[in-house]
């Protein structure tokens, strides 16, 4: 009976998915629309959409793990810091980067640093982030298929695949979008329901105070300050560089709606966020111990939830997976046709090989995470090397965009390459000496001042900080272009 529920409601949420993916797919027209959805999303879809995307694979099951093995600790270094760095993004740089009305961070580092600034900081995201957090969405999936339809864990990645990949690759960034917003109300419902049956079926909060030690409510958890401060160091500056918050962003209607809804998304997301780990440690009343943290989601829908609900809690976690993958996919397609394809290969492509390009792209990033996800190596491992190398490479190139004229391209590129570069050799060397990421962080400070400070700015470099000054953007150089009677279409 259980399976013949779980199989029923998996089928029509898919089949929903797929509905909208293949409705948008039929209007999508124009570049513009399919990776940017037209820069008019409007509050209510930017706020479900960050949701449903800050509350992924990492959410329901690595942080609900997280929860079962240290407590609330999770909430402090990760969630805290996730969302006040979101939020200071939002609030501060929101109306500037909204003026820029581009599609990537690559765009802005590109539009500020001149055309050869966007290599690196795209494949850098690319290889090192996209890859790895959609590879985590199929590995997700494929544990709901192997939990609840007795297949082998890899089969589960393939379908996962399957079923992300098609509505994504069909409808773009409006259907991503839509998908997204109904798909923050299910995760939230499935969360709540999981965490009041959790914390009923371990006896209540009494009995779940028993079990566990005291350390899982301190902030600090079993690890010293310095420990502490490592992992917030680590994970927070990550979040003023993530490119689905720039998106989303990029793609508001107006500066106030970017502003707002994205600030709204983040704070609803970090309250939704603590069920998760609350539900990890409401789990150790009844759960064995030595229960993997990746698998504790899993077992606590078998083991307390009758079908019916639990059908609906399993919803839940695929809707927070297929929302996460969703957007990480289209993340790297908009690197791949902006960044690379046509700042490198076709300057002047025609809107119509710009749609094309972006949606195969789709295909090819999808493919990348399937093998990623096939060899991975565990979703809170493999997702904090990815925050920390992108964060330690990108947040002071942003800040030199905003903030320093001086800064060169030269300067930037070199910043970008020591910080991720420093960031993988200490990670392999057990990060000894210092707080772990840090060394990347001040090795992209000090290769950007120095480097910068030694070169002179390249020709098609726009001087400013863009903070205070504003940037001429593609469409006001089209615009000029036009009036000399030199239009290329974009």
């Amino acid at each position: 009976m259980a399976d013949l529920l779980y199989t029923v409601y998996f089928c029509v949420y898919v089949a929903l998915m797929m509905g909208i993916g293949v409705y948008y797919g039929r209007k999508i027209k124009s570049v513009d629309m399919y990776l940017i959805a037209d820069w008019n999303v409007s509050f209510s879809n930017i706020v479900g959409t960050m949701i449903a995307t800050a509350c992924g694979a990492t959410a329901f099951i690595g942080f609900v793990g997280l929860g079962f093995v240290s407590g609330v600790q999770g909430i402090f270094f990760w969630v805290i810091p996730a969302t006040a760095f979101s939020i200071v993004l939002a609030v501060v740089f929101g109306r500037v980067l909204r003026q820029l009305q581009q599609y990537t961070i690559p765009d802005a580092f590109a539009l500020r640093f001149g055309r050869n600034a966007a290599f690196v900081p795209s494949i850098s995201q690319i290889v090192i982030y996209v890859v790895p957090t959609l590879a985590i969405q199929y590995i997700g999936m494929g544990a709901i298929f192997t939990t609840f339809f007795g297949m082998e864990l890899k089969m589960g990645i393939f379908l996962g695949f399957a079923v992300i990949f098609p509505y994504t690759f069909l409808g773009g960034l409006p259907a991503t979008i839509v998908t997204d917003k109904i798909q923050a109300v299910i995760l939230a419902v499935g969360l709540g329901l999981l965490f009041f049956f959790g914390v009923y079926y371990a006896g209540g909060p009494s009995e779940v105070s028993k079990v566990v030690p005291s350390y899982y409510w301190s902030p600090l958890g079993k690890t010293g300050l310095w420990s502490f401060l490592s992992l917030v160091f680590t994970v927070g500056p990550f979040y003023m560089v993530w490119q689905t918050t720039w998106q989303r962003i990029f793609a508001a209607r107006d500066e106030k709606t970017a502003v707002k809804g994205v600030s709204v998304g983040f704070f609803l997301s970090g309250i939704i966020l603590c069920f998760s780990f609350f539900s990890g440690i409401a789990a150790r009343g009844f759960l064995p111990f030595d229960t993997h943290p990746d698998l504790v989601f899993t077992k606590v829908i078998s083991e307390v939830f009758p079908p019916v609900l639990g059908g609906l809690v399993v919803i839940g976690l695929t809707a927070a997976i297929m929302s996460g993958g969703d957007s990480f996919i289209m993340m790297g397609s908009a690197s791949v046709a902006r960044d690379i394809y046509q700042q490198y290969f076709r300057p002047h492509a025609t809107k119509t090989q710009m749609l094309w390009v972006s949606r195969w792209s789709t295909l090819f990033i999808s493919v990348a995470a399937l093998v990623v996800a096939l060899v991975g190596r565990g979703i809170i491992p493999v997702y904090i090397l990815a925050v920390k190398t992108v964060g330690a490479g990108l947040v002071f190139p942003f800040c030199a965009l905003m903030f320093w004229r001086r800064a060169t391209r030269k300067g930037v590129l070199a910043s970008i390459v020591a910080g991720i570069t420093v960031t993988l050799l200490w990670d392999a060397l057990g990060n000894p000496y210092i707080i772990e990421g840090v060394a990347g962080y001040v090795s992209s400070l000090l290769v950007l001042i120095a480097v910068s400070l030694l070169t002179s700015h390249s020709p098609d470099e726009q001087v400013k900080a863009a903070y205070f000054e504003p940037l001429k953007t593609e469409e006001y150089t089209t615009r000029l272009s036009h009036n000399r009677g030199e239009l290329h279409e974009y």
